[in-house]
């Protein structure tokens, strides 16, 4: 098979859509343990022990050290900024709503989740992995055109640069 008979092949859009809702699920889901307005769960670990964590054990220095420095010391903020960035990422990916956008941000997050959780005692590594597979699949199938608003969007004229690259 060569390039050109798979650039020809098409396969169906839907399990990719049925994929990115329950991404998109799995991501507002996972705020049920960094609710404000302190960030932590009624029982169990919650979001400033998860940086204690990435601090305790990186997997590269620096990033320990920006969290232990930067991070914990102003982690109002800083879980201020992902409750929200995973907030809009998975009403992104449930809704089909500007899902390349969606799908962009989620994969650095998983990416950097990824990175901070890499060397933490009874982590399994590839989850993030798989997590950031599913967003670069996402945002290379433009996946919000399926099951998403994303289609209503671009069927609306006039459709600009902004719209067509975002969804």
């Amino acid at each position: 098979m060569n390039i050109d008979t798979l650039r020809r092949e098409r396969a169906p859009l839907w399990p990719i859509a049925l994929a990115r809702i329950a991404i998109g699920v799995l991501w507002l889901f996972s705020l049920r343990w960094k609710l404000p307005p302190d960030f932590a769960p009624d029982a169990g670990r919650g979001l400033l022990d998860y940086l204690q964590l990435e601090a305790q054990y990186p997997a590269f220095a620096l990033y320990g050290r920006f969290v232990e420095a930067v991070v914990i010391p102003n982690f109002t903020l800083f879980a201020w900024v992902i409750f929200l960035t995973e907030l809009l990422v998975g009403l992104s990916l449930l809704t089909g709503t500007l899902t390349r956008l969606g799908a962009a941000v989620g994969l650095l997050m998983a990416l950097n989740l990824g990175v901070g959780m890499l060397a933490v005692p009874n982590e399994w590594p590839w989850s993030y992995v798989m997590l950031a597979m599913f967003h670069f699949i996402f945002l290379i199938t433009a996946a919000g055109r399926v099951l998403g608003v994303d289609a209503w969007l671009r069927r609306r004229p006039p459709t600009g640069f902004w719209v067509r690259m975002l969804t």
